[in-house]
């Protein structure tokens, strides 16, 4: 039987001791940082420039070459700044413990949050005024935050590297070895990523990314960074706080290489500009996604049941079961529906796995792609991405820092909020056809709106979480 890490030993507070290493873990107060830079880059960085971008197309103003280049700024801020960071804040915290081995410095992490915000920042400003100013100092300045992102995204990866070889043996942390391929995967593409970014803006002509360069930045932070690592956090978290059984570890460690495969073979399609090569990746990827689906939804039927194995093992299972309803219950008031926010983002991880089968069936057979590839991206990043860190968030860091969310309705909010975001963003895209009624077109209406919920979504979940991330109560 697996040996799972105990929810008590991820949210203790303070000083962690890690035996006869002569170090402590780091509390939550000393990476509250990351997360609070995660929410404001998200609410008044990448959703604010979402809202920006779907308003101005629904009302008609004309942002000329401005559009598409704050479009590629706008998807930098939300992958390494909003998602990012929470995803390496998270990981700062949770991965040492899971790992049974300190940080090895707890120093570095303003100097790269710092880094990577003043990068995003200057990008974002920088590239749409490139494309009607084309003059040195802006150039310059956009150079000098990809290198500047670049050393964060390099920092990040180094400082959880030197910590993975500190631990013990891996057979002695089962836990940690079984999502191991997805975080290796995750972190290896996190740094591939800064390297891209600054060979793409020293490349940068008339203020866009080349296209295969631009491409390949995206496809490597969101299916080879966000995804490997929210799935594989989501499979070691979910059980514990969710209360439902753990995900069976060799179906995961097999998963994870054959979605590592996947991805291996769309990158090369994309550099090689081989159709049939990004169309096998994509077929791989869309049917791990499924099957990942499918094994979360099996452990979820048995939400608000004791677990088999706790019921085994139990004196009286009676009671223990009685128990165990009664604490779900417990989290649901004092949470919110945060498993229902997990449960549709999974839902939305289907809807993306089915995406990828028809567009990669297509490229393998030399067809044109039926489904904008912006609609993909979308219903992973607001569908999967988003929903899934609205769901886990208020659950995991009042856990982490001994705080509370404001409301519990809040997070009810997120979840119809999320879930509109989404649906109106992907479907203003794919069933435009079928969005006019007489000679009125609705989907400029329908995009519009999904940027406004989208900004929504990030506000309420700032203001949700902002509690539980204040020094007062993350010291512990």
């Amino acid at each position: 039987m697996e040996k799972h890490i105990s929810e008590g030993s991820l949210t203790t507070r303070g000083k962690h001791s890690t035996r006869g290493s002569g170090y402590q873990q780091v509390s939550f107060a000393q990476i509250a940082l990351v997360f609070r830079a995660a929410l404001l880059l998200g609410a008044g960085g990448g959703f604010m420039l979402a809202c920006v971008l779907t308003v101005t197309s629904m009302v008609g103003v004309q942002l000329g070459p401005w559009w598409p280049a704050l479009a590629q700024a706008h998807g930098n801020l939300q992958v390494f700044g909003w998602a990012g960071l929470f995803v390496v804040g998270v990981s700062l915290y949770f991965l040492p413990r899971l790992r049974g081995a300190p940080l090895v410095a707890i120093w570095p992490v303003r100097w790269i949050v710092g880094a990577l915000a003043v990068a995003l920042c200057v990008r974002a400003l920088a590239q749409p005024w490139l494309t009607v100013a084309d003059q040195p100092i802006v150039r310059l300045s956009l150079v000098g935050s990809a290198i500047l992102e670049c050393l964060a995204l390099c920092g990040v990866v180094l400082l959880l590297g030197l910590m993975f070889r500190r631990g013990p043996a891996l057979e002695k942390r089962p836990a940690f070895g079984h999502t191991l391929p997805l975080i290796a995967c995750s972190f290896v593409c996190l740094g591939l990523c800064g390297v891209i970014n600054l060979v793409n803006l020293w490349q940068m002509t008339g203020g866009m990314v080349p296209a295969t360069g631009d491409r390949l930045f995206v496809t490597l932070g969101l299916f080879g960074f966000l995804l490997p690592m929210t799935l594989g956090m989501s499979a070691r978290s979910l059980p514990m706080y969710a209360g439902l059984d753990a995900f069976p570890p060799r179906r995961l460690v097999s998963l994870s290489f054959a979605y590592i495969s996947g991805l291996l073979v769309f990158c090369a399609g994309i550099l090689m500009n081989w159709q049939e090569a990004e169309g096998a990746g994509m077929v791989i990827i869309g049917g791990i996604l499924i099957l990942f689906v499918f094994l979360f939804l099996r452990t979820m039927r048995a939400r608000g049941k004791l677990p088999h194995k706790v019921a085994r093992l139990a004196p009286e299972p009676a009671k223990l079961a009685q128990a165990y309803r009664t604490r779900v219950s417990q989290e649901r008031n004092t949470y919110g529906p945060f498993v229902a926010l997990v449960a549709s983002a999974y839902l939305w991880v289907l809807v993306s796995g089915i995406f990828l089968l028809i567009n990669g069936v297509s490229d393998l057979l030399s067809f044109a792609a039926p489904l904008a590839e912006d609609a993909l991206r979308h219903s992973l990043t607001i569908g999967f991405v988003s929903l899934l860190l609205c769901g886990l968030a208020p659950r995991m860091l009042p856990g982490f820092s001994g705080g509370t969310i404001r409301s519990a309705r809040l997070v009810s909010v997120t979840l119809w909020l999320g879930n509109l975001a989404a649906l109106l963003r992907v479907g203003s895209l794919l069933f435009s056809p079928w969005l006019t009624i007489g000679q009125l077109n609705l989907s400029p209406l329908a995009f519009g709106f999904s940027g406004i919920l989208g900004l929504a979504l990030a506000l309420c979940l700032a203001i949700n979480l902002w509690p539980a991330l204040r020094p007062a109560s993350a010291s512990g």
